[in-house]
């Protein structure tokens, strides 16, 4: 194919599958069937990869490349779309948008670093683009910068008083500030403003949620998938909810049905695989499990979920397995370090568990259940002085806590000991 005739080909190919709507984070989703056009056009982009090199200076592949990576980036394929958009910004640094979406990706790959400088470079182009602003304040949400984070919202909404993302960005700003009741106030201004707009529902059903205001979070939730039946993120709020109202059935049915959008969050497939686990379908929980492992394989909590259940199956050996891969991704937590230490402790592998206590205690010293096990670790030893002075420690810090029980166990294991 000549290159004037590819060029044309992909540009009457992107122009046929490009969606007018803005790039949402709320609607990226991976695809589940690849459709024949699709693949056509994946076609088109290996062929246009080929001859990039002769062509990159035709004032074509700018745009092209960008609309391109705006496919890749609605079908959350973030890896690729970051190399186009970092591609068609090296040719022409202009590109608002581009900027914009390039920052969303790193934000939806978990890099508020790397998003920040994006939204960055779009505002030194353009300082009062309010979706730049906003997406700049919730990536800074991420990082825990609050205060930029409401400086950022409030010019935002000094330029549009009535944006529902600057609007919904203030009442994630209240929400992770503790302030539910602001939240919610502030949502509720993001759905007057626009009473379809996804985002601001979703979050209002989560919060309603946490407040225990069940029938609040169906109600707006029920109208999110109103708007969007395969939104992943409100049927896994629906499944929560159902969950704590302890209709297993029903909390499946969504999980199951946000799985089948959503297959590459290991978050969902912990979701649907903590339901089975509350039935007691203790295989049918380490499927989901596993699914949550071969979605990210470093999803510590995937790995340690499936070794919890294995216990509950008396599979001790595959247990262990698991929680030492866990550990191996996350050498420095405390809750996989303890959990290893009781599998080995039910192994009689004494010396073993011994060493995952102190692991734990060392990184969360304010936990005196490290110490408890500790010391029974030592007792189990014979290395009676040791567990002695571990549990006078132990009984110390459970009356500190305001755990009048075990401060008392520990104080009667001290008087046998001596």
């Amino acid at each position: 194919m000549e290159t004037d005739e590819l060029l044309e080909a992909l540009d009457s190919k992107l122009e046929h599958m490009s969606s007018s709507r803005e790039i949402e984070p709320e609607r990226i989703r991976p695809v589940t069937i690849m459709t024949r056009e699709r693949r056509q056009l994946g076609d088109l982009e290996k062929d246009l990869q080929e001859v990039l090199d002769t062509v990159k200076y035709d004032e074509r592949i700018p745009p092209l490349l960008t609309r391109l990576a705006d496919i890749h980036l609605r079908e959350a394929n973030y890896s690729r779309a970051i190399i186009l958009y970092e591609m068609t910004l090296g040719l022409d640094s202009d590109q608002i948008k581009a900027w914009i979406s390039m920052g969303l990706a790193y934000y939806m790959v978990g890099d508020p670093k790397d998003a920040i400088s994006c939204f960055g470079s779009a505002l030194a182009i353009d300082s009062e683009n309010v979706t730049a602003l906003v997406y700049l304040a919730m990536a800074q949400l991420k990082k825990g910068e609050f205060d930029e984070c409401n400086r950022n919202l409030d010019t935002a909404l000094h330029i549009n008083v009535n944006m529902p993302r600057a609007l919904f960005g203030k009442g994630k700003y209240f929400r992770a500030r503790g302030e539910l009741e602001l939240a919610v106030t502030w949502l509720k201004r993001s759905v007057q403003a626009d009473q379809a707009f996804l985002p601001a529902l979703m979050e209002l059903g989560s919060i309603y949620l946490i407040l225990k205001q069940y029938d609040n979070a169906i109600g707006v939730l029920t109208k999110a998938l109103s708007i969007d039946n395969e939104q992943p993120y409100a049927l896994a709020t629906m499944g929560d909810i159902y969950f704590e109202k302890n209709d297993l059935e029903t909390a499946i049915y969504y999980y199951d049905k946000a799985v089948s959008i959503k297959f590459d969050d290991p978050e969902l497939w912990i979701k649907k695989g903590d339901v089975h686990r509350n039935r007691k379908a203790y295989q049918q929980a380490s499927h989901a499990y596993q699914k949550a492992i071969n979605a990210d394989p470093e999803h510590v909590e995937s790995w340690v979920r499936n070794g919890s259940v294995m216990l509950l199956m008396n599979d001790e050996n595959t247990a262990l397995e698991y929680l030492n891969t866990a550990l191996a991704l996350a050498p420095n937590n405390a809750d996989v370090a303890h959990q290893r230490g009781l599998i080995y402790y039910s192994l009689e592998r004494y010396d073993e568990a011994l060493s995952d206590f102190d692991l734990a205690f060392s990184v969360d010293p304010g936990n005196p259940t490290h110490l408890y096990y500790r010391a029974l670790m030592l007792e189990l030893l014979d290395r009676n002085l040791e567990a002695k002075r571990t549990w006078v420690v132990a009984q110390r810090l459970f009356e500190e806590i305001g755990d009048a029980s075990k401060a008392a166990e520990c104080k009667a294991r001290i008087k046998r000991i001596s």
